[in-house]
C-alpha cells in the first residue's frame, strides 16, 4: 500500500447520549456528535486531501445523526495530530456558538455572563477526547511474517494494515488519560455549586439558576429569549455540557424533536391534525390560548407539545406554578368543553416504545479469519461494506413519516440504531430492521435489537439503559439474530422477553389475542403457575407443560371471540397455537414463555385503555 490507512475515533459516546431528560436532548446530543463526525470528513478531503474509506460522506442527511464516532482513511502521510487538532477546534466552534447564542441576550450582567463562559468552556474544552493511529511499511512487514508464522496463512497487504491499526488503536484508548477538573467557581457570595441535576457528573454552573430564569421569563418582547426560558424546566440546574446539549438546537437550527408525550400519544397528535382542519375556529381559539400559555406561536395546533392538551397534567401544573392571569384556567375550559362535545379525544396514553439495534459480529466482517465475509478484506470490500452500512441507514430512515407520529428516529448510523415509537407502530418497525439490513449488507447479515416499553414519567436515561440491557440480552442469544422486549410498568420491576427474530409474529399475534379478548386477561396468571411448579425441575418437561397449557387455553379462549375476529375453530386455534409454543420452549425456558404472556398483555392492554389511568404493576 502506497497511502497510510489510519482510523479516528473519539469518546465518550454512549455517557453524552445517555445523559437525556427529554426525546430532545437524547436526539439532539446524537445529531450533535454525528456533526462532529460529519465536520471532520469534510475538513479531511477539502484541507487534508485524504480518501474517505469508511463512512460515507452523503450529501442531504435530512436531519438524521447517521455518522458514528468513527472514521477510516488514506493518506500520504501521518494525519494523527492534524486530525486530533481539527476535531478539538471543531468542537470548540460548536461549543462556542451555542454559548454565546445562549448568554448574548440573557438579561444578567456582563461579568455573571463571563463567569459562565469561563465555568462552561472549563466543563467542555477536555470533555472529548479523540484517538488517532495509522501503520508505516515497515509496521506492515512485522505484522505480516508474524501473522504467517503463527497462522500459517499469508494475508494481504490491507487487512494486515487494517487489522495492526485497529489493535494500535485499542491500545492507545486503553491508556486512560486522567485530567482533574479544578472547579472552584461559586455564586450568591461564595455558594458552592451542587451537582448537574441532569448528569449529576460536573457541578452546576455557578449562577442563581432562579434568578436567572426569572430574568428570561421578563423580557417577554424577545421572542428569543422566551425560547430559552422554555427549554429549561422549575428546578433544572445544569452543567456547561448538559447546556450546551440542551441548546444544541441553535447550532444545528433543527426543529424540537418530539416529547415522550408526542410519542405515546401518536395517535391523538393525528386526530388533532384533523380536528384543525374540520373546526378552524376552535383551533383558533386553542392556539391563541396556548401562545399565551408558551411564549411560542407555531403555524399548526398539532406542533405544540401534546401534554399541553391534558386537563389533568395542566391542572398539576397550576397547582405547582400557580396561574395569576388565568391563562391556564382558559385552556382547561376549552379543552373540557371541546372534549365533552367527543370533538376529540384527550391524550390519555403514558407507554411509549425505545427501540436500540445493533449488527451482529460487524468486527468479524472486517476481520482477518471472517466466517461472515465471503470476499477478501481489501480495500474495496471495505467501501462496497460501508457504503452498504450507509444505504441501511438511509434505509431506516425512510420508514419514518412526517405525516404520522408514531416513529421517529434518533439516530442511524452505520450499523445502529436508535428509535422511538408508540405502541402501535414498534413492532411494525422493529420487523423491518433484520430483512432491510441483510439485503443491504449481504448473507448471513443480522442485527439484533433490545426495545423497552417505558412509561413517559420515567427517568429517560434509565429507560435507555434498560433498553441496552435487552439489546445485550439479545445478543447473549446463541447465533444472535434475536430481540429482547422488556415492558416496565408504572410501580413494577422489569419484565423480559427474548426470541429469536422467527418468533416476532408469535408475539405480535399473542398481543391481538389479548386486545381481541379472544385470550382472558387471567392467562397470564395460569402461565406463571404453570411454570412455578417447575423452577426446580432440571429437565424441561416440555410435554407435561404442553398438556397442562391446552386444558389451560380451554378454559381461557372464548370461542366467541374467535370466530368473531378469527374465524376460526376453537380446537383447531388451540393445538396451532400449542406447536408455537413448542417450538418457542425448544430454544427458551418456562420463566421466558410466562414472560411471553405477561408482555403481551401488558402491551395489548395499554393499546385497547380508553380513560387516562396509570397501569400498575398487577396490571
Amino acid at each position: 500500500m502506497n497511502k497510510l490507512l489510519h482510523i479516528f475515533t473519539f469518546s465518550p459516546v454512549q455517557g453524552f447520549i445517555s445523559n437525556s431528560r427529554r426525546l430532545s436532548d437524547l436526539y439532539h446530543s446524537s445529531l450533535l456528535l454525528s456533526t462532529l463526525t460529519k465536520n471532520l470528513m469534510e475538513k479531511l478531503i477539502k484541507d487534508l486531501n485524504t480518501e474517505i474509506i469508511y463512512p460515507v460522506l452523503v450529501e442531504d442527511g435530512q436531519g438524521l445523526a447517521n455518522y458514528p464516532n468513527r472514521i477510516v482513511f488514506l493518506a500520504d502521510r501521518c494525519m494523527c495530530e492534524d486530525v486530533v487538532k481539527n476535531f478539538q477546534e471543531l468542537w470548540e466552534e460548536i461549543y462556542e456558538t451555542i454559548l454565546r447564542k445562549v448568554l448574548d441576550e440573557v438579561g444578567i450582567s456582563k461579568e455573571e455572563k463571563q463567569k459562565i463562559e469561563e465555568q462552561a468552556k472549563l466543563h467542555l474544552e477536555n470533555y472529548f477526547r479523540a484517538y488517532c493511529e495509522c501503520t508505516n511499511s515497515e509496521e506492515v512487514k512485522k505484522w505480516k511474517e508474524k501473522l504467517k508464522q503463527n497462522l500459517g496463512k499469508d494475508y494481504d497487504d490491507y487487512a494486515v494494515v487494517y487489522d495492526w491499526t485497529e489493535r494500535k488503536l485499542g491500545a492507545l484508548k486503553s491508556k486512560k488519560h486522567y485530567e482533574p477538573l479544578m472547579d472552584a467557581y461559586t455564586y450568591n457570595g461564595g455558594k458552592h455549586p451542587d451537582g448537574c441535576t441532569l448528569c449529576g457528573e460536573r457541578a452546576h454552573l455557578a449562577v442563581d439558576w432562579e434568578k436567572f430564569k426569572k430574568s428570561l421569563q421578563e423580557d417577554e418582547k424577545k421572542e428569543y429569549i422566551r425560547r430559552i426560558s422554555h427549554y429549561l424546566k422549575e428546578g433544572e440546574k445544569l452543567c456547561g455540557v448538559c447546556l450546551v446539549k440542551r441548546f444544541a438546537f441553535y447550532y444545528l437550527e433543527r426543529q424540537i424533536f418530539p416529547s415522550v408525550h408526542d410519542i405515546a400519544n401518536a395517535k391523538f397528535k393525528e386526530e388533532l391534525k384533523d380536528f384543525e382542519q374540520k373546526y378552524p375556529d376552535l383551533a383558533n381559539r386553542l392556539k391563541s390560548l396556548l401562545k399565551k400559555y408558551t411564549g411560542e406561536e407555531k403555524p399548526r395546533l398539532w406542533e405544540y407539545n401534546a401534554e399541553l392538551f391534558d386537563i389533568k397534567e395542566l391542572e398539576r401544573t397550576k397547582m405547582e406554578e400557580g396561574d395569576p392571569e388565568g391563562v391556564i384556567d382558559n385552556l382547561i375550559s376549552e379543552l373540557r368543553g371541546i372534549y365533552d362535545k367527543e370533538l376529540l379525544s384527550e391524550p390519555s396514553k403514558n407507554y411509549f416504545a425505545i427501540i436500540i439495534s445493533d449488527g451482529d459480529s460487524i468486527g468479524d466482517w472486517l476481520g482477518l479469519k471472517s466466517e461472515r465475509r465471503k470476499d477478501k478484506l481489501e480495500r474495496a470490500f471495505h467501501e462496497k461494506f460501508s457504503k452498504a452500512l450507509s444505504n441501511y441507514a438511509r434505509e431506516i430512515k425512510s420508514l419514518e413519516s412526517k405525516e404520522k407520529f408514531g416513529l421517529r428516529i434518533v439516530y442511524a448510523g452505520g450499523d445502529d440504531v436508535l428509535a422511538v415509537a408508540d405502541l402501535r407502530e414498534f413492532l411494525d418497525f422493529a420487523e423491518k430492521l433484520n430483512p432491510a439490513f441483510e439485503e443491504k449488507v449481504g448473507e448471513n447479515a443480522s442485527v439484533s435489537a433490545g426495545i423497552v416499553i417505558g412509561h413517559q414519567k420515567d427517568n429517560l436515561a434509565y429507560l435507555l439503559n434498560e433498553a441496552r440491557k435487552a439489546e445485550k440480552k439479545a445478543k447473549s442469544v446463541k447465533g444472535k439474530s434475536a430481540f429482547c422486549i422488556t415492558v416496565i410498568p408504572r410501580g413494577g420491576g422489569p419484565v423480559s422477553f427474548w426470541a429469536k427474530w422467527e418468533f416476532l409474529n408469535l408475539f405480535k399475534d399473542t398481543i391481538e389475542y389479548f386486545e381481541k379478548e379472544i385470550i382472558g386477561d387471567r392467562t397470564v396468571y395460569d402461565i406463571k403457575e404453570i411454570a412455578s411448579k417447575f423452577e426446580v425441575s432440571e429437565e424441561k418437561p416440555t410435554e407435561i407443560v404442553l398438556a397442562l397449557l391446552r386444558g389451560m387455553l380451554k378454559r381461557r379462549v372464548d370461542e366467541n371471540k374467535l370466530k368473531e375476529h378469527l374465524r376460526k375453530e376453537k380446537k383447531a386455534f388451540i393445538e396451532e397455537y400449542l406447536q408455537r409454543l413448542r417450538e418457542l420452549l425448544e430454544i427458551s425456558n418456562l420463566e421466558n414463555l410466562a414472560n411471553l404472556f405477561y408482555t403481551a398483555r401488558f402491551i395489548a392492554k395499554e393499546r385497547r385503555e380508553k380513560k387516562h389511568e396509570t397501569a400498575g404493576a398487577n396490571t
